[in-house]
C-alpha cells in the first residue's frame, strides 16, 4: 500500500529526478520502522495532505528524506488530536465522578442504609453493620485514649 501512495505521490507532483524503485523500498522499510502503529487511512491522509501542500513546498524533489518530513509532521498533528481527545474524555468522566461523590456525608450514608433497611435491603443491612461496628470501635479507643490522657493528668 506505501509504495502505491509514493507512487501515486509521484506521479501528482511531476518531479525530474523521481526516486529509484531502491529508494522507495528502502523509504518504505523506514516508514514501516519508524511508524508502526499508523494505520492505512494515516498513510493515505498524511499523503493527501501533502498534495495540498500542507507540509510544505515541492522543489521538483521528492525522496525519502521529504516523505518522512510528511509523515513526522502528520504524527505531530495526530498526536496533537489524540491528546486533545484524550484530555476531554477524562474531563468528562471527571465531572461524572465529581457528581456520583459530591455532598453525601457519612452520617447521610447511613441514614440512607437505615432507609433501605428498612425496606428490607440486605446488603444494606450488613453495609450498617458493619458501619456500627467500626464507630463503635472507634468510640472505644477514643475512650481509651481520654482515660489514658486523664491518668496522665492525675500523675502530674
Amino acid at each position: 500500500m506505501l509504495v502505491i501512495l509514493i507512487a501515486d505521490a509521484l506521479e501528482f507532483f511531476n518531479v525530474g529526478n523521481p526516486m529509484s524503485a531502491t529508494q522507495v523500498a528502502t523509504t518504505v522499510d523506514l516508514i514501516i520502522e519508524e511508524y508502526p502503529y499508523m494505520k492505512t487511512d494515516d498513510f493515505k491522509l498524511c499523503f493527501k495532505n501533502a498534495m495540498k501542500m500542507k507540509y510544505g513546498n515541492i522543489y521538483n524533489r521528492i525522496d525519502g528524506q521529504v516523505i518522512m518530513s510528511w509523515l513526522r509532521e502528520y504524527n505531530k498533528e495526530r498526536c496533537a488530536v489524540a491528546d486533545n481527545q484524550s484530555w476531554n474524555f477524562h474531563k468528562e468522566n471527571l465531572s461524572e465522578e465529581v457528581s456520583y461523590t459530591s455532598g453525601l456525608s457519612y452520617e447521610e450514608y447511613r441514614n440512607e442504609l437505615k432507609l433501605r433497611v428498612e425496606q428490607g435491603d440486605e446488603e444494606a443491612a450488613k453495609a450498617l453493620s458493619l458501619s456500627n461496628e467500626i464507630i463503635s470501635y472507634l468510640n472505644k479507643r477514643e475512650n481509651g485514649k481520654q482515660e489514658a490522657e486523664g491518668d496522665n493528668l492525675l500523675e502530674h
